[in-house]
């Protein structure tokens, strides 16, 4: 699967079921959808949340080659134009340098045809003087040249003029060697240029495949950066619905249980003993119920409502402790608070627990901490406590807490269910059980 099937088919997948989600939620109650699928759903969203994860790191990486390699095609771009500059300034030199020996010669031409003339001036001169044979030969002469090979004319010259023609003659074609080997470096020169030239237009094609390359790559990260926001909002929907399925169920749970008890309280009526001794145990603080809210010297107002510590009691309810627990999604975070309206966090836990069947009083996280029993494989009830022991909360089962939470750089403030696969699992240092 190619880079963008596969964002393709990840975006495809979150969308859709953020799209469930959000029906879900809008048209019908949590608990129409089962605890299950929902979990499901967020173990699938999460799943796709690493694979985005995954990719946007790997776009990254892919485009921070691809700018490397953009970088270091356009230094050797540079580096490039800098070489055809210097090739065309040869040239320019070259041209000059020819264009000045073709000077020279046209002036070295020019004496040696004045010369030439005034030879046979000369040679004419011998002619009539009767010194000279073969004149025809000396005036047909078609240049210089021609009349430097003659040997007839040689005997007739003076040395002094046989040495100014050998003179110009060797003049001549000094220059004319120069020029040749100008004409020869100025196209070694020039064939140079043009392998540069065409090195650059290869550079070019190529610096214009890794703009292309990493436009491309900065679509996709757009892309791939975008299906991650719509994964966690996918995902926070899907939270809300576990959390909103958990607390309807709880809440069930508690007023099925509180219409058991109406309903045996209803049928012992009749033995006014037994009805005085309930009243007396609820009134008091006893371990389970609503009405016991208030109870044990505190107040339903918040952090004011604490209680005394009489010690640990064995005996409580793990499952019971749980759906109480339940309740109460959504109070507030106050630190310091007992409940039943803020919490913190082992106020929380210490409140649900002694409405639960313990009796040990408000503790603290290390108090909490040391009355457990430590284990290593939780089941619903058990405490989990975090980071260096200073945060604590219940388990419930499926890799999930409950827990009333102060730090809002990593949950909503407050009572909520949490998964331990991401951050929270990092998080947690032991595992304990009440007694």
């Amino acid at each position: 699967m190619t880079g963008k099937q596969f964002l393709k088919s990840i975006m495809t997948s979150t969308l859709s079921l953020a799209l469930i989600l959000a029906v879900s939620a809008g048209t019908v109650p949590a608990q129409a959808a089962p605890l299950d699928d929902l979990r499901q759903q967020q173990s699938s969203l999460q799943q796709q949340g690493k694979q985005l994860d995954d990719q946007l790191q790997k776009l990254k990486n892919d485009k921070a080659r691809q700018q490397q390699y953009q970088e270091a095609l356009r230094a050797k771009g540079i580096n490039l134009e800098q070489q055809i500059d210097s090739k065309n300034q040869q040239i320019w030199d070259l041209d000059s340098d020819i264009f000045q020996k073709q000077k020279t010669i046209a002036a070295k031409q020019k004496d040696i045809d004045a010369n030439f003339e005034k030879l046979k001036e000369r040679v004419c001169a011998l002619y009539l003087t009767g010194e000279a044979s073969n004149l025809e030969i000396v005036l047909n002469a078609k240049n210089i040249m021609d009349l430097a090979d003659k040997t007839e004319i040689l005997r007739v010259v003076s040395e002094h003029d046989t040495a100014l023609i050998n003179t110009l003659k060797s003049d001549l074609n000094s220059v004319e060697e120069q020029k040749a080997a100008i004409e020869q470096n100025r196209k070694a020169v020039g064939n140079a240029k043009t392998s540069l030239v065409q090195n650059r237009k290869q550079l070019n094609a190529l610096a214009q495949e890794a703009a292309r390359t990493i436009a491309a790559l900065n679509e996709s990260q757009q892309n791939v950066e975008s299906a991650q926001a719509n994964n966690k909002q996918a995902q926070q929907a899907a939270d809300a619905s576990v959390s909103q399925w958990l607390s309807d169920y709880y809440a069930s749970q508690e007023n099925a249980s509180q219409e058991n008890s109406a309903g045996s309280g209803s049928g012992t009526g009749s033995n006014a003993g037994t009805g005085s001794n309930t009243g007396s145990s609820r009134s008091s603080g006893g371990s389970t119920g609503e009405s016991s809210d208030n109870a044990a010297g505190g107040s339903s107002g918040g952090s004011s409502d604490t209680y005394s510590n009489p010690g640990p009691s064995s005996g409580g309810s793990a499952s019971g402790m749980v759906s109480l627990a339940g309740r109460y999604i959504g109070r507030q975070y106050e630190w310091g608070a007992a409940g039943p309206n803020t919490f913190d966090c082992s106020g929380f836990v210490s409140y649900v627990a002694n409405r639960s069947g313990w009796n040990f009083g408000r503790l603290t996280v290390g108090g909490l901490h040391g009355i457990c029993r430590p284990v290593s494989n939780p089941q619903r009830g058990d405490l989990i406590f975090y980071s260096d022991y200073e945060h604590v909360g219940i388990y419930i089962g499926g890799g999930r807490a409950i827990q009333c939470d102060g730090d809002q750089t990593h949950t909503t403030p407050g009572v909520e269910t949490v998964s331990l696969s991401g951050y929270w699992g990092n998080q947690v240092e032991s595992y304990g059980r009440l007694p």
